[in-house]
């Protein structure tokens, strides 16, 4: 799979958590999602990345969905 590929499957599945009727996001937590669409899209569109700043977008992101999960099973 190719990078581009990769990316729009990530932006899907966030896009999947965002209508989730059953995902009862906080404004924050919704938030952090749509940014992390926002971010996904420009590191497709960048020709010139460095691991760092690439690192950065996907840690969070990761972390974002990792709080959203974690306060699902809180429940």
């Amino acid at each position: 799979m190719d990078r581009k590929k990769s990316i729009d499957s990530c932006i899907d599945q966030l896009r999947k958590m965002l209508e989730d009727s059953n995902n009862e996001l906080s404004s924050g937590q919704q938030s952090k999602l749509e940014k992390g669409v926002k971010d996904l899209k420009r590191l497709k569109r960048a020709t010139k990345l460095t691991y760092l700043q690439v690192s950065a977008v996907v840690s969070e992101i990761a972390e974002a969905a990792y709080e959203i999960l974690t306060s699902r099973q809180g429940e």
